[in-house]
């Protein structure tokens, strides 16, 4: 009943919302410029409606995490012992040893239990919204490396008794993933640990995710690819769409159709667009020619809103609407990025660096890049 309470204030809000920017539009037209109180009025109601959307689409992001409940009972008896080696240290060392999951591997360390990981990759799914939008892969190699059909196949036509030269093959060009190690190194006091009411599992889940989502996000979106991932884009040879503006978007949606059609058809049918939730809230007021609002909010639970019909995700570490920026982008990402996780995150327990505390050093590694530049288009702002 409470979702259903939350999508009913949300069709509301927007109906408020329009009539309100309606108004300010008039006012303007009329007056050349809008009241005080109109444009108050509608960044508080464009504030709001931004919250509810989150919240309707939060309720079904949460009901789709893995939580601890999931394990398997294969894994019950390693994270008894790994529970015990986490809290008390080197005397159980020598048992983790003996029950632990991986063999022969040199890096240091133990793999965190099967159950405490679904719980780090599920909340990073959750936090982290490229994951569950991106191409993810597990690998068990710390490099990922595939090939890329450049096509190149030629064909002849021939009538039956002429010759038939050899034609051109196509060609594979080999492409390693670039990527890094992301750790997280969260501290507690041995006097928690020796608590058994201690939820150790819940409170290193919550610390991992806190720190490595907010890195991984960014290396997906902005990142360098030096020691980390790719982000899309810092991509070179992506399908770029210019405002028209030095520093501002463009009056009308123009812009809009314009990055939808700028994209191959064969793409289209899984792309969504993509922008922080500021540039969110000037998307909401853009009409197309015949006075329709382009932005419109989900009123079906687990569903985001949309643009033009076609989903709309915010991701916060895109670029804010400025000269030279690229604050909007319009990809099919399952098709066009990838995310190489390799399998396991491992912790290396710590009681001497900073007593009386514990820190528990855990690493995994990932890779990423544009694997497809054709599934983007992006929209730079420029006159």
């Amino acid at each position: 009943m409470a979702d259903l309470n939350e999508i009913s204030k949300l069709a509301t809000a927007f109906e408020e919302f329009k009539n309100t920017n309606d108004d300010r539009i008039a006012q303007i037209e009329r007056k050349g410029s809008a009241d005080y109180v109109t444009t108050d009025k509608l960044e508080k109601l464009n504030a709001d409606l931004g919250a509810l959307q989150a919240s309707v689409a939060d309720v079904a992001k949460k009901s789709n995490r893995i939580g601890a409940s999931d394990a398997q009972a294969a894994d019950e008896e390693y994270k008894s012992v790994w529970d015990k080696w986490a809290r008390k240290g080197d005397r159980y060392e020598a048992e983790l040893e003996a029950k632990a999951l991986v063999t022969n591997d040199t890096t240091g360390g133990f793999l965190v239990p099967k159950t405490v990981e679904a719980g780090i990759r599920a909340d990073l799914r959750t936090i982290s919204p490229i994951r569950s939008e991106a191409n993810v892969i597990q690998t068990s190699n710390d490099r990922y490396t595939f090939l890329t059909n450049k096509r190149g196949l030629t064909t002849g036509w021939v009538g039956e008794t002429d010759p038939r030269p050899e034609t051109a093959t196509p060609t594979l060009v080999e492409t390693t993933l670039p990527g890094g190690e992301i750790y997280a190194n969260p501290a507690v006091s041995q006097r928690a640990l020796d608590d058994s009411q201690f939820n150790l599992e819940a409170w290193l889940q919550t610390e991992i995710v806190n720190e490595m989502a907010i890195a991984e996000n960014k290396a997906f979106v902005n990142g360098d690819g030096v020691n980390k991932p790719k982000g899309f884009l810092t991509e070179t040879g992506l399908t770029t769409i210019k405002t028209g503006a030095a520093a501002a978007l463009p009056a009308g949606a123009d812009y809009m159709f314009s990055m939808i059609y700028a994209m191959d058809s064969a793409y289209r049918a899984g792309a969504k667009f993509y922008s922080s939730g500021a540039v969110s809230a000037s998307l909401r007021t853009v009409k197309d020619s015949t006075g329709n609002y382009l932005w419109q909010p989900s009123l079906v639970l687990g569903q985001p809103a949309s643009i033009a019909g076609y989903a709309h995700v915010e991701l916060e570490d895109m670029d804010a609407i400025a000269a030279g920026k690229t604050p909007l982008a319009f990809a099919n990402m399952k098709q066009g990025y990838t995310i190489a996780d390799r399998i396991g995150v491992r912790t290396l327990r710590d009681p001497y660096t900073h007593k009386p505390f514990v820190h528990f050093y855990a690493t995994k590694r990932v890779s990423g890049m544009v694997t497809d530049a054709k599934a983007f288009v992006v929209l730079k702002v420029q006159a």
